[in-house]
């Protein structure tokens, strides 16, 4: 059987069935990961459902972002930290360039910090600081961004809203979450900040539908596989077959008895 594999028309065969089922594998993750997109969707959809808590009551410093914690609105009252506020750099809102607002509020109760993101500018003079420090700040939660890729930005700025990196710029404790603000009472934003919205999930395929998908894509790639192994075995039984032709039939046992007379 080894032969027959090896031989040059059915190393090709196996080099296509190798090179369409690493197709069909990567076609099966992608569907898998548009269902994990699908599944994310809905879980900020339910953030947005669900009624405005107390920040003290929902999450805790330093404890892991909740798992279905995205978008989810809360309420937290303290003051405003204008010595540690930070500009992200490099977004944008309404086809504009320009920089994200990101302020530290001290939250009453705990001490520790909440990245709060204020609004949006277009340069930096526009990002002035509250109006008040100490307000209650409505917004929806969302969770430490990855780490910037680039670096050299100028003093103040930042390249992503990333919790860690704040944490050991702020000191003392922090929550590991930040919030899109809503709304401040008393306000503390001035107009020339335009406020961000929480980003909206959109309207996607029920997940299970591309799960489906999925493992329909990993099935194709091994029936691959199972064409090329079953192509093997029918080429070697040819080959037995056209080797007992060769040795021709096996003598008529009357054929010799009648010999032998």
């Amino acid at each position: 059987m080894l032969q027959t594999a090896l031989r040059p028309r059915n190393l090709a065969l196996l080099a296509l069935a190798v090179v369409a089922a690493v197709v069909f594998v990567l076609l099966g993750r992608w569907q898998w990961g548009v269902a994990g997109d699908d599944a994310r969707a809905e879980a900020l959809r339910q953030g947005q459902q669900r009624p405005v808590v107390a920040l003290t009551d929902y999450l805790q410093p330093h404890a892991p972002f909740p798992n279905n914690g995205s978008l989810q609105r809360v309420r937290a009252t303290g003051t405003y930290d204008t010595a540690h506020q930070v500009l992200v750099a490099d977004r944008r809102l309404d086809g504009r360039a320009g920089l994200w607002v990101v302020t530290p509020l001290v939250v009453d109760g705990t001490g520790a910090r909440l990245a709060v993101l204020r609004g949006f500018v277009t340069s930096p003079e526009q990002a002035t600081a509250p109006l008040v420090r100490r307000t209650t700040v409505v917004g929806a939660l969302a969770p430490s961004e990855s780490p910037a890729e680039g670096t050299g930005y100028p003093s103040g700025q930042i390249g992503s809203v990333d919790i860690g990196a704040l944490i050991n710029v702020w000191g003392g404790e922090a929550y590991n979450a930040f919030v899109f603000g809503i709304s401040e009472q008393p306000s503390a934003t001035p107009a020339s900040i335009t406020k961000v919205p929480p980003p909206k999930p959109e309207v996607g395929h029920r997940d299970w539908r591309n799960v489906g998908y999925a493992f329909q894509w990993w099935a194709f790639a091994a029936f691959a596989l199972y064409f090329w192994w079953r192509s093997v075995q029918e080429d070697r039984r040819d080959e037995l077959g056209r080797g007992r032709a060769h040795d021709g039939p096996a003598p008529d046992p009357i054929t010799q008895k009648d010999l032998h007379v």
